[in-house]
C-alpha cells in the first residue's frame, strides 16, 4: 500500500516543464510557442508528421540549440536558457537518444560510453575497466543477450548493434531523470524492440521519466501513457493514450490519409509479371552471400528480410553495383537506381539545393554533354514534391533544411523520377511518419503495376504484408520465400532465429583485425633489410645513427600532423614552421638567448591560436594553415636570408650528443613517440579522438569543440616545435627553406601509417614508419646509383602502392 502511495505522489511531481517555447529560423518557424508539461514516471509520446517541429524541440529541450523565448523548469527548477546546452542537460539528469546515431565510430564500444560517461569514471587508474563493466551492464540490462563486443570497435558492428549501443549508453547514467528517444526503433529488429519497450515501461514505474518519439503507431498504443501531437511546429493535441487511438492520430497529424487508404493498396490484385525487366540469381556466392537462387521480374515488389547483417543489405547492393556486369551467378537486366538507408553518408549531397539532389540520378544516365530540358526539370521535380508532399522553403532551399523525413522522401523521388527498371529499396521509410508511409506504400504499387521491378529491404515487419514476393535471408542465404496472402510472421521469425544462439557463441570470438600501421611497418623493415644488405654498416649502430639523423625531424613533423589530420584537418604550414624555429633557435637563440625564449615561446602559442580561430570563425584549416606558411617563412627569411648561423651549444648537449648507450638523439625520439601515442590513448585523448570522427555527437555529449581545437593544435604545435629544436641540433645551423618539404611529406607519412583524410583513424608509430620509409626511399636510390632526383617520383609511387594495398584490403572484406 505503501509503494503504491508513494508512485501516485510520484506521478502528480512535475519533472519538466516548458513554457511557449518558440525556434525560428527565419523563415520557418520550427517550433511556435509550445508548452508542455511531463510529470515523474511519464512514458510520453511525442507524435507528429515529418517537418512537424518534433526534432527542434527535444533539441531545444536537450539544449543542442537555443529558443529564441520560453520559459524552461526543471525538477523545480528554474533554467536558464540563455546559458543551457547539452552539458548543463546532462548535469541536471537529461539524457538524449537522437535519430541520428550520436556515436563515434573510430572508437570502440566501450570508449563511446566513456566519451557520455566520463563523469561517472572519474577516480582510479582503470578507467578503461571501468567503462567496459558499465558499457557490459547497460547492453545486458537494456538487451538481454545482446551478443555485443564491447572491446570492438563501433564501426564493425551492424546498424541494429549501433542502434543497442546508443540507447544502453544513454541508460547507463544513475543520475538520469529523463530520456528522449527519438525514433529508437528504426533500425531494431523485433526482438530488441520488445526488450526495450519492457525495460522502458518497467523502469518508468521506478521513477524514470520518457518522452518517446515514434512513427510507429502501435508502439506508442503499447507503452505510452500520454501522447502529445504537433503540427506545423504548433501543438495539435494532448492527452492521455485512453483518449486517442492509432486512426485518430493519423488523422490529427492531418496529411490526409487514412488507414483504410493503406488497406486498399493491399488488396489491389497482383500486378502483370514483365519479364523484360529481371534480376536472375543462380547459385550466386559471395563472401557474404552462398547459394542465392531466385527469379524475379518486373511488376513484382520483392522483400529481403531477416535479423540485421544477415545478407540482405549485401545482396541489394551488389544488384546494384554489378548490374550491366558479367557477373558469375548474377544477371540484371534493366537499369537501377537506388535509395541508400543513410541518407546522411551516402544518401544526400548537402551543399545542394533539393531540386538538384532530386535529378542527379536522371543526369547521370544522360551522355557526358547532354543536358537535362529546364522543362522536364520542372515538371519532374514538381509532381514528386507534391506527390510526397515533401514540406520544405521551396525546392531551390538546400537539401539539409529539411527534416530528416523530408530528406528521405527526396530520394526515394529521385529514384522514381530516374525512370529505372529496378528500384532498389534500403529500408526506405525509416523515420518517415505514417500518413507518408503511407503514400509511398501506393507509390511503390503503382512502380510495379508499371511493370517496374521493386526490390525492398525493411526493418519494419509490417511492411512485409505489401510486397508480391519475400525472401528470408540467414547468414547470407535463402533460408524461406512465401508469396502475397501466404506470408507467416510467425515462420519468418522462427526461420531469423534458427540457430541463433550458436551464432551469438561464436561471434563472441573477436576475429583479429591487423593494427592500421602494419602496411607501414612491414615496407620500413623490408626497405630497412634491402639497404642493410646492400650496405652492411646500417646494421651496426653507427649506420643506424647515421638513418635516426635523416628521419628524426620528419617523425615529428608526421606527429604533428597525425593530430591534425586525426581531427580531420590538414597543417600545410608545419615544415615552414619547422623552419622559422630552426632559424629562430640558430640566430636569436644563440645571440640573444632571452628574446629567443620569448619568439620561440609566441611562435608556439600561434599554433592554440589558430584552432581557436579555426573554431570560432569556421575558416577550413587548410586556408589558416596555408596562409601562416607564407607567414612563418617570410619571418624566417627576414631574420635569415641566407644559410647559416650556429646551435646553441647546450642544445646539442641535451639533444645530439653521444652517451654511453648511444645518441641521446634517439631515446628523445622513443620518449616523444611513446609521449603522443599516451596522449592519444588517454581520457581525454579518447574525446579527441572521437571529435575527428563525429564532433556533433561530441557536443551533445557535453564536450566543449573549442577545447578540442585549441588541445589538438597545442599537441601538434608542440611536436612542429621539437622537429624545428631536433633539426637545429643535428645540423648545427639553419636554413630557412630546407624543412619546407616536410609538409607534404608529413602528410604522405600520415597516409602511409594507416590515417585517413576524414579524420579520426590514425596512429602515431605509422605515422613515424610513413616517414621513415620516405626517408629511406633516397638512401635505397644511392646504394643502387639511380639519381636522386627521382626520390620525389618513388615517394609518391609507395605512397599510390600502399595506398592501393589497403584499398584492396577493404575491398576484400566486403566482398
Amino acid at each position: 500500500m505503501e509503494l503504491n502511495t508513494i508512485m501516485d505522489e510520484m506521478k502528480n511531481q512535475v519533472l519538466l516543464k516548458a513554457d511557449h517555447f518558440t525556434k525560428i529560423y527565419h523563415p520557418t518557424v520550427a517550433v511556435n510557442d509550445v508548452s508542455i508539461s511531463i510529470e515523474k514516471g511519464d512514458i510520453l509520446a511525442l507524435v507528429g508528421a515529418n517537418g512537424a517541429g518534433k526534432s527542434t524541440l527535444i533539441n531545444c529541450l536537450s539544449g543542442v540549440v537555443n529558443c529564441n523565448s520560453g520559459e524552461f523548469f526543471f525538477n523545480g527548477q528554474a533554467v536558464d536558457l540563455a546559458r543551457y546546452n547539452p552539458a548543463v542537460a546532462r548535469n541536471i539528469g537529461i539524457r538524449v537518444v537522437h535519430q541520428e546515431l550520436s556515436l563515434c565510430k573510430n572508437l570502440t564500444v566501450y570508449e563511446n560510453f566513456y566519451v557520455e560517461q566520463s563523469q561517472n569514471i572519474k577516480t582510479g587508474k582503470q578507467w578503461r575497466k571501468k567503462a567496459q563493466i558499465m558499457a557490459q551492464n547497460a547492453l545486458e540490462r537494456v538487451f538481454p543477450g545482446n551478443g555485443i563486443d564491447v572491446m570492438a570497435v563501433l564501426g564493425a558492428l551492424s546498424i541494429e548493434q549501433q542502434q543497442m549501443v546508443e540507447i544502453a549508453r544513454a541508460t547507463s547514467d544513475p543520475n538520469m531523470k529523463l530520456m528522449i528517444l527519438d525514433e529508437p526503433t528504426s533500425s531494431l529488429p523485433a526482438e530488441q524492440t520488445e526488450q526495450l519497450q519492457k525495460y522502458l515501461i518497467k523502469t518508468a514505474k521506478e521513477g524514470i521519466t520518457y518522452i518517446y518519439i515514434s512513427h510507429r503507431l502501435n508502439e506508442i498504443m503499447a507503452i505510452a501513457n500520454r501522447v502529445f501531437i504537433m503540427q506545423n511546429g504548433k501543438e495539435k493535441w494532448q492527452g492521455t493514450i485512453q483518449e486517442t487511438n492509432e486512426e485518430a492520430m493519423v488523422k490529427l497529424m492531418g496529411e490526409g490519409i487514412s488507414q483504410s487508404d493503406e488497406k486498399a493498396v493491399v488488396s489491389d490484385k497482383l500486378p502483370d509479371i514483365n519479364q523484360n525487366i529481371s534480376v536472375l540469381c543462380n547459385s550466386y556466392t559471395t563472401k557474404k552471400l552462398r547459394n542465392i537462387n531466385f527469379e524475379i521480374f518486373g511488376g513484382q515488389i520483392v522483400g529481403l528480410t531477416g535479423l540485421e547483417g544477415n545478407g540482405q543489405l549485401d545482396l541489394l547492393q551488389d544488384i546494384f553495383l554489378k548490374a550491366g556486369k558479367k557477373i558469375d551467378g548474377l544477371n540484371v537486366k534493366g537499369k537501377v537506381a537506388y535509395v541508400a538507408g543513410d541518407r546522411k553518408k551516402e544518401g544526400i549531397f548537402p551543399l545542394w539545393s533539393i531540386e538538384d539532389n532530386q535529378i542527379i540520378t536522371k543526369t547521370a544516365n544522360y551522355s557526358l554533354f547532354k543536358c537535362l530540358s529546364s522543362e522536364w526539370v520542372k515538371d519532374s521535380v514538381d509532381y514528386w514534391y507534391d506527390k510526397l508532399h515533401v514540406k520544405s522553403d521551396g525546392k531551390k532551399a538546400l537539401i539539409t533544411s529539411l527534416s530528416g523525413g523530408n530528406q528521405q522522401k527526396v530520394l526515394i523521388a529521385r529514384a522514381l523520377a530516374a525512370d529505372a527498371d529496378i528500384i532498389l529499396l534500403d529500408d526506405p521509410t525509416r523515420g518517415v511518419d505514417q500518413p507518408t508511409k503511407n503514400a509511398l506504400y501506393q507509390v511503390f504499387h503503382e512502380a510495379a503495376q508499371s511493370g517496374k521491378l521493386v526490390i525492398w529491404r525493411t526493418s519494419d515487419d509490417a511492411e512485409l504484408n505489401f510486397c508480391t514476393n519475400l525472401f528470408v535471408i540467414k547468414n547470407g542465404e535463402i533460408v524461406g520465400s512465401f508469396e502475397k496472402d501466404k506470408v507467416s510472421h510467425e515462420e519468418i521469425i522462427k526461420l531469423s532465429f534458427k540457430n541463433e544462439e550458436e551464432k551469438n557463441k561464436t561471434s563472441e570470438k573477436r576475429k583479429f583485425t591487423a593494427p592500421l600501421f602494419s602496411f607501414a611497418f612491414i615496407g620500413m623493415i623490408a626497405i630497412y633489410i634491402i639497404c642493410a644488405v646492400k650496405s652492411p654498416l646500417l646494421f651496426s649502430g653507427y649506420g643506424f645513427e647515421l638513418m635516426l639523423v635523416g628521419f628524426a625531424a620528419l617523425s615529428l613533423c608526421a606527429m604533428s600532423q597525425t593530430f591534425t589530420i586525426g581531427l580531420g584537418h590538414i597543417d600545410l604550414g608545419v615544415g615552414n614552421f619547422c623552419a622559422l624555429i630552426n632559424v629562430l633557435c640558430c640566430t636569436l637563440l644563440h645571440d640573444k638567448p632571452f628574446v629567443g625564449t620569448i619568439l620561440l615561446i609566441a611562435s608556439f602559442l600561434v599554433y592554440p591560436l589558430m584552432g581557436y580561430i579555426i573554431y570560432k570563425r569556421k575558416v577550413p584549416a587548410v586556408i589558416v594553415t596555408l596562409g601562416m606558411s607564407f607567414v612563418w617563412l617570410g619571418i624566417a627569411l627576414s631574420i635569415q636570408a641566407m644559410p647559416g648561423g650556429e646551435c646553441p651549444s647546450w642544445m646539442n648537449i641535451i639533444f645530439y650528443s653521444e652517451t654511453p648507450i648511444g645518441n641521446i638523439l634517439c631515446y628523445w625520439l622513443i620518449g616523444l613517440i611513446v609521449v603522443a601515442i599516451l596522449v592519444y590513448r588517454s581520457r581525454y585523448g579518447t574525446v579527441l579522438r572521437g571529435f575527428g570522427n563525429n564532433p556533433v555527437a561530441m557536443v551533445n555529449s557535453g564536450w566543449k569543440q573549442s577545447k578540442a581545437y585549441i588541445s589538438i593544435y597545442s599537441l601538434a604545435g608542440f611536436f612542429a616545435l621539437m622537429a624545428g629544436i631536433f633539426t637545429s641540433a643535428i645540423n648545427n645551423a639553419s636554413d630557412s627553406t630546407a624543412s619546407g618539404t616536410y609538409t607534404m611529406l608529413s602528410v604522405a607519412s600520415v597516409i602511409i601509417g594507416g590515417g585517413y583524410f576524414s579524420g579520426g583513424v590514425v596512429t602515431h608509430f605509422g605515422s613515424v614508419c610513413g616517414a621513415v620509409i620516405l626517408t629511406m626511399i633516397s638512401v635505397l636510390l644511392g646504394l643502387f646509383s639511380v639519381s636522386t632526383d627521382y626520390t620525389a617520383s618513388i615517394q609518391g609511387l609507395m605512397l599510390i602502392l600502399i595506398l592501393s594495398l589497403r584499398l584492396f584490403k577493404r575491398k576484400e572484406s566486403k566482398a
